[in-house]
């Protein structure tokens, strides 16, 4: 279910990009799609917060690693905690404390993808501590995805570059930097789909090795 909510929204938000890039479109309506996508964008990002836990949990019932009940706990914190911290990103949109819990949210971000892809390399290198390799591999998959996310919400910013232009600023160079940075935003999520589909492929074959 958290796959499905994480994929069928971002996929709507992707599309949204599509029509936003648009200059034929008003600024308008460009500008009421762009504040939709904040509210799509909402159900990957709480999702994804909460795979973290769930993934744990399954990891733990499937014995795949002997997961403590202090650790489980933490990890449900985490992902709780993550998911507030992007609702009131929202909520708080436009003030200090959106702009402190953003870089909260980069930073930890950076941090659980380097330790999920140094816990899964480290598994693939030397078999510990994840003895299965299907299981490593997925496990550094899954950290990557943390990068792909924070690279997109670090170096691409196709919204905050549109609404800066404002109605009455758009220029040729303008919407030109716009449709570019959107195609590089499409293009890294498109990417990130296909991670997603390697990592939901090892755990449902778990191949032999």
């Amino acid at each position: 279910m958290l796959l499905v909510y994480w994929l069928g929204a971002d996929v709507g938000l992707w599309l949204a990009m599509a029509f936003i890039k648009d200059a034929k479109l008003s600024f308008e309506t460009r500008a009421t799609l762009i504040k939709l996508a904040f509210y799509i964008d909402l159900f990957p990002r709480c999702t994804f917060a909460l795979i973290l836990p769930v993934g744990m949990q399954l990891a733990r019932d499937l014995e795949l690693y002997p997961i403590g009940d202090g650790l489980l706990a933490a990890a449900w914190t985490i992902g709780i905690a993550w998911s507030a911290l992007h609702l009131a990103v929202v909520a708080f949109k436009g003030k200090p404390l959106a702009k402190t819990l953003l870089v909260v949210n980069k930073f930890y971000e950076a941090v659980a993808g380097l330790f999920f892809m140094t816990i899964g390399g480290l598994s693939l290198a030397t078999g510990a501590p994840l003895e299965a390799g299907w299981f490593a591999l997925k496990i550094f998959l899954f950290g990557s995805i943390f990068w792909i996310i924070l690279g997109i919400d670090t170096v691409f910013q196709p919204f905050t570059t549109l609404l800066r232009m404002g109605p009455h600023g758009s220029t040729p160079e303008g919407e030109a930097l716009v449709r570019r940075l959107t195609n590089k935003t499409m293009a890294w999520a498109v990417f990130m789909y296909v991670v997603v589909a390697a990592v939901a492929f090892l755990g449902r074959v778990k191949p032999f090795w």
